[in-house]
């Protein structure tokens, strides 16, 4: 089986699909309606956070609200399998699946823990930065002695579409020799909007929760896995074929940080994209017939560059005249050779210009504009200068008017 490509594990928010468009957008006075209903109802819930007591049975009631508020039903198989263990481990499809994990197990997910977080019913609890490695782990396990309550982690580290599975993260496998694999499905009848988007971030991910009818969330509990004379690594990798077998899905070499990078990427390219179609929609089409005009004159010069000038001269002369006298920088788009008469070994006391680059660049055009011999004084090689750049833009001008026949004395 082919390895699948980072591009694949994020989806844009909406289908591609007409259809399925078409109905989102049908769906639109309804779909707000209900937000507006279930923004009230997380209204509610919030107060009633701040004033019941943080114990197990209450954050179960808070968690079973919470998927109310944003619209998620939660179907469990396998419930028979499921066992009393320290860890649960999963895939990682969207911000809420340590809330459908903690409705199903009571259990915990280390993080920083917010008001917003616990409204959400989230059930999380701060252990420290896991940037302090090493007091995290004795602060997780001072708390599964003390408490008896399981925790949950999602070590993908970054939710991703569910067609593969990036590399797990190591440290939750360092807590306990034995592990409850939960492998978590979605699906969103009626309109096809993703969980998570490329780009998406977390206020929008629930706003689009608390938007669409419903998210059926479906978890499936796999047999416990114990580390016998595994390393942690070795450990880590077991259960994550475990799942992703049971998915039908595949275990990449990408993780969580990959899928960043490439999601920056992917939107610096986007935005570069809708800027090129952005300006190419401005276009002006009588400028774009004169860029045409002055392209066939100095063949050099890129297109881009000519029509930006013709935006601002309006004039084909005036922009040929800027060109030939070195007011606008460029690179010619075809390489050619170097005036013999300016490749001696004199030739570095020129006084560089940017007009002497251009007369340079296209000696096949203007080939009678070479200087005969090289002055010795400045003053004279700037005059010789001089002139051979106004036969060069009489030359250019003269081709002009003959080509397009113009009634223009020269």
């Amino acid at each position: 089986m082919p390895a699948i490509e980072i591009k694949h594990l994020l989806n844009n928010r909406l289908s591609d699909n007409d259809i399925s468009l078409l109905l989102c957008v049908l769906y639109i006075p309804l779909g707000i309606i209900i937000l507006s209903l279930r923004a009230i109802l997380l209204l509610g819930l919030f107060l009633l956070a701040q004033i019941l007591p943080d114990t197990k049975n209450v954050r179960k009631f808070i968690s079973k609200l919470a998927c109310l508020a944003v619209g998620i039903t939660l179907q469990v198989e396998n419930c028979k399998t499921k066992e009393a263990v320290n860890v649960y481990i999963s895939n990682n499809l969207s911000i809420f699946d340590q809330l459908i994990i903690s409705t199903a197990t009571g259990s915990i997910s280390p993080s920083a823990r917010t008001t917003l977080e616990r409204v959400l019913g989230l059930s999380s609890y701060c252990f420290t930065n896991i940037g302090n490695l090493d007091k995290f782990k004795s602060n997780v396990n001072k708390f599964i002695v003390e408490n008896q309550t399981p925790l949950y982690f999602a070590p993908e580290g970054r939710p991703t579409n569910g067609k593969g599975l990036l590399k797990f993260k190591i440290y939750p496998f360092e807590f306990t020799s034995k592990i409850q694999p939960v492998c978590i499905s979605i699906e969103r009848p009626y309109l096809d909007i993703s969980v998570t988007s490329i780009g998406s971030s977390y206020l929008s991910d629930i706003l689009y929760f608390m938007f669409c009818p419903t998210t059926n969330y479906k978890l499936m509990f796999l047999p416990p896995i114990e580390k016998h004379d595994q390393t942690d690594e070795e450990f880590a990798d077991v259960v994550r074929r475990q799942i992703a077998n049971a998915l039908k899905i595949e275990p990449t070499n990408y993780t969580s940080t990959d899928l960043a990078e490439w999601e920056k990427r992917k939107l610096a390219e986007d935005q570069v994209r809708a800027q090129g179609r952005n300006t190419s929609r401005a276009f002006n089409p009588e400028i774009q017939r004169m860029t045409v005009q002055v392209k066939e004159v100095l063949p050099h010069v890129p297109f881009n560059v000519i029509y930006r000038d013709l935006c601002s001269t309006k004039n084909v002369d005036s922009t040929i005249t800027n060109i030939l006298e070195g007011r606008i920088h460029f690179t010619p788009e075809q390489s050619t050779s170097t005036h013999t008469g300016t490749s001696t070994s004199g030739s570095s006391t020129i006084p560089a210009t940017p007009s002497s680059s251009v007369v340079s660049a296209s000696p096949n055009l203007f080939s009678n504009t070479a200087a005969a011999s090289f002055p010795k004084s400045a003053s004279e090689r700037s005059k010789s200068f001089q002139e051979r750049k106004e036969r060069l833009i009489a030359s250019s001008r003269k081709r002009y008017i003959e080509k397009h026949n113009l009634d223009i004395s020269f």
